[in-house]
């Protein structure tokens, strides 16, 4: 689960509650689907050496999917 935050100004929380397992049930099989396509365009790009970088940034995908159980965002309300 994923709680956002939301604090006034007079400390009065709201809180957000986002279940993380939706995102994954999405996300995971977009990227599984678009894999080959990914990997053909990095094949592509590989002579102009844009191709590792398409590979490095598809990985990092699955690793902030990873990392997003341990997520703390904090939304601090403010009246101009």
């Amino acid at each position: 689960m994923l709680r956002i935050r939301f604090r006034k100004e007079d400390h009065k929380d709201f809180n957000l509650w986002l279940p993380l397992f939706l995102i994954c049930f999405i996300a995971l099989p977009l990227l599984i689907a678009l894999l080959p396509l990914v990997l053909l365009a990095a094949l592509i790009l590989w002579p102009s050496g844009k191709g590792k970088l398409i590979l490095y940034g598809y990985f990092m995908i699955f690793v902030l999917i990873g990392y997003m159980p341990g997520l703390k965002i904090d939304i601090l309300q403010t009246n101009y």
